[in-house]
């Protein structure tokens, strides 16, 4: 599998860029009180609602364009049309939020959400840029510049952010939002046309027409499906905020936000996968399927052993956190205290049924990327992403009908996402002939999921018990279930991590 080296490259980069951003995030934590982090998860969800109608679905139907085009200037006008398309849209999605702020913030009685809106909505114009030029880079297969990129940008935002939030707290979030983005996408543009053969000029009306033809003929697809899972994702904080206190909101944000980095495996594939199985799914059908099915089982075991890990050890990784911001604290000559867990342990009670949705999302979102928009199984694709809604709202109003609890909607989440993947394995079997999974592959993830509710919500086991539990279900993995995933795993990123530093 040549595709896993390059997948190895891209999780490295992003697990370095996830852990600079996991730490930004906790110093924010860490300056900001809970009701004002509780403001930042309620402005983002609805900033993230709004500003869907802006992503047209252009990133993925360009990546595969350019991943296609032949020289720079057929690139130029991938480009060109890409950003003539998602410019119609963010413009007004911009001023709605400038402007309609002040109706939001009396929507909510809480003025505090006028200007992190508004500096959503200069930033929602500003990003309009980012993906067209990110798939730039991606779709011509310059994966070592990306991965740079990933982690130099990591480290802008660190450099930004911190700085703002210490000195102006709230405000300086939004600030740091505002002058983040302006950075990256003047970085973005510069290195998606560096070093690219391209004769600027203007193309003709009837090609911009053409282009524009072909790149909504998969976006707008894709973007219906973008459309269901920013509601899939956002729409749960804005219901609850309605019902619940701020503090409540931003317990349950930090939870979904500390699930959502296990999502850092999946993006690392999709950012190689799309262009790659778009590529070579036009030249060799039968060894694409092959390359997709052994890749996915490699990447299903990651992800679920990742996943099953953090929730495992939950409880564990808010007290490190803890820890290690106190010395930060010592270090950096900041004020730092050791009350995450105190202020934030109270999350874990929707962390786990949160990372199972994470986990299983990640499956759908590989699934995507390699099979259903390189082949144009849109139709199903939209049919996978409506059931994500579908089983998420009946699992949540049958909850409700027993009790009224937060906690409804993160289990709600967990069915929905495990739900869609189940679509989507029955449609690639029905349809496509692929049995992804086997018997043991599910038995496999059933214990897993049964040991951390059980861990979580049934024992309450101290430190040596759970170091004992976590030993005997890496064990299983080998001895009880015989997967050799395992071997699989160790072994190619072992000799990659050889080839990549020459050991």
């Amino acid at each position: 599998m040549k595709i896993l080296g390059k997948q190895f490259i891209s999780f490295v980069s992003r697990v370095l860029a996830m852990f600079l951003g996991i730490f930004q995030s906790l110093l924010i934590v860490n300056i900001l009180s809970v009701s004002e982090y509780g403001i930042i998860g309620l402005v983002t969800a609805i900033a993230g609602i709004a500003g869907i109608t802006q992503h047209l679905g252009l990133a993925a139907s360009s990546t595969k364009e350019i991943s296609q085009a032949k020289s720079g200037n057929e690139i130029l006008n991938v480009v060109l049309a890409s950003l003539s398309i998602r410019l119609l849209i963010s413009v007004p999605v911009s001023l709605f939020l400038i402007f309609g702020a002040y109706y939001i913030s009396d929507l909510y009685k809480n003025s505090d959400l006028i200007f992190p809106l508004q500096a959503f909505g200069f930033v929602t114009l500003i990003q309009a840029f980012q993906s067209i030029m990110n798939s730039v880079i991606s779709g011509t297969q310059r994966f070592k510049l990306l991965f740079t990129y990933q982690v130099l940008i990591a480290v802008l935002s660190l450099v930004i952010y911190v700085p703002l939030v210490i000195n102006f707290k709230l405000e300086g979030y939004f600030y740091s939002i505002i002058i983040f983005n302006l950075a990256q996408t003047i970085l973005l543009t510069y290195l998606a046309f560096r070093g690219q053969d391209i004769r600027f000029h203007l193309p003709t009306f009837k090609e911009i027409f053409q282009i524009s033809k072909t790149l909504l003929k998969i976006s707008l697809i894709v973007y219906l499906v973008k459309i269901l899972f920013t509601a899939w994702q956002e729409v749960p904080i804005v219901y609850l905020s309605k019902y619940y206190s701020l503090e409540m909101i931003a317990l349950f944000t930090f939870a979904f936000n500390l699930a959502s980095k296990l999502m850092t495996v999946s993006d690392s594939v999709t950012d190689v996968n799309l262009p790659v199985y778009s590529k070579e799914s036009q030249e060799n059908y039968t060894q694409f399927l092959s390359d997709f099915k052994e890749n996915f089982l490699v990447m299903y075991f990651i992800i679920l052993f990742i996943g099953i890990s953090i929730s495992f050890w939950g409880s564990e990784i808010l007290k490190f956190v803890d820890v290690l911001m106190y010395g930060v604290g010592i270090v950096s000559g900041l004020n730092l205290s050791r009350d995450i867990y105190i202020r934030f342990s109270p999350s874990l009670v929707f962390f786990t049924p949160l990372i199972i949705s994470i986990i299983f999302y990640s499956f759908i979102n590989i699934l995507k990327s390699s099979i259903f928009v390189p082949l144009e199984k849109l139709k199903s694709l939209l049919i996978m992403y409506v059931s994500l809604i579908f089983v998420t709202f009946l699992t949540f109003m049958f909850l409700e009908s027993f009790q009224k609890d937060m906690v409804n909607m993160a289990i709600a989440l967990g069915f929905g996402a495990f739900g869609s993947f189940l679509y989507a394995l029955f449609y690639l079997r029905s349809t496509l002939g692929i049995y992804l999974l086997k018997i043991k592959d599910f038995l496999f993830t059933f214990f897993s999921m049964v040991l951390i509710i059980c861990i979580n919500y049934i024992f309450n086991l101290d430190l040596p018990q759970k170091m004992i539990v976590y030993g005997v279900y890496i064990l299983s993995i080998k001895f009880i279930f015989k997967l050799g995933y395992l071997d699989l795993i160790f072994g190619k990123f072992y000799n990659k991590f050889v080839r990549l530093f020459k050991i």
